[in-house]
């Protein structure tokens, strides 16, 4: 009778052992968990491609592209991806990086932990996609997930709040341009020194935008919609930080107020994951 005792003594140890262990290895998060992830302990070079252009290429914007101006760092104990807009006299210079033809993905999930810099008034930074297609824009269909610094948002006082997602798409830049776009105050700053996480949910027939889990926007892409055809391709992720242009209203040099000479203003991209 004893010796039994002592073995089911033996087996209740045995288990309340196993069951702690259990407890103690709860599940981590693991690349299997993913399609994609990088948390930028390097820049890899596979994945992405710094972007090299002159000011005013592309939407009136002030900065020129440098790939000097996109590195590898650390923001306390995170490595990041870091891009920098410096002010030197009138010029400006900024990063830019996307995956084009490295990169890319169809429907999913997708998001990046991001801080963001004090963008009034004139910067201008963006978390976006297009699609890896041979297609112009706007029909290769465009997807902003975030963009902040837009004009509205100066003119408020708000711009630390105000924030900007849309869709682009048509047959062409000209009359063929459509956009549907949603822009609105946060329900808190997004520019506090944090990290905040924004995401896309896309299937064939939504596109759901989430901020810190809060759900931002939905854009129907339904057959019914009209612009189903403009977002069923797989697209390439894009990040960057301009400076003046159209969506924050400035061209004149004189009216960037977020940079001044000799000044610079950093975007910081913790990890990206695509499920």
């Amino acid at each position: 009778m004893k010796k039994a005792i002592v073995m089911l003594l033996l087996m209740c140890s045995m288990y309340q052992s196993c069951s702690s262990n259990d407890k103690d290895t709860e599940p981590r998060e693991t690349l299997e968990d993913f399609l994609f992830k990088d948390d930028f302990d390097s820049f890899n070079e596979n994945v992405w491609t710094k972007e090299t252009h002159e000011p005013a290429w592309v939407n009136q914007e002030l900065q020129a592209y440098d790939p000097a101006y996109v590195s590898i760092g650390k923001d306390g104990d995170k490595s990041v991806l870091i891009l920098t807009a410096e002010r030197k006299g009138d010029k400006f210079f900024s990063g830019r990086v996307n995956s084009q033809g490295k990169k890319n993905f169809k429907y999913g999930k997708i998001e990046a932990s991001i801080k963001l810099p004090k963008t009034a008034n004139g910067l201008w930074p963006a978390f976006w996609m297009m699609g890896d297609n041979d297609k112009h824009w706007p029909q290769c269909g465009e997807i902003d997930i975030l963009e902040m610094g837009e004009r509205n948002g100066i003119i408020t006082g708000t711009s630390e709040t105000y924030i900007n997602s849309a869709i682009h798409y048509g047959t062409d830049e000209n009359a063929g341009h459509r956009q549907e776009f949603h822009a609105t105050n946060f329900v808190y700053s997004l520019q506090d020194g944090g990290y905040h996480t924004y995401s896309l949910d896309w299937n064939e027939n939504s596109l759901t935008i989430a901020i810190d889990g809060i759900k931002f926007r939905s854009f129907d892409i339904s057959l019914v919609s009209g612009r189903h055809e403009y977002f069923q391709d797989s697209c390439y992720i894009l990040f960057n930080l301009a400076v003046g242009g159209a969506f924050p209203g400035i061209t004149n040099i004189d009216e960037i107020t977020a940079l001044k000479d000799g000044e610079k203003a950093s975007m910081y991209i913790d990890w990206v994951k695509i499920y």
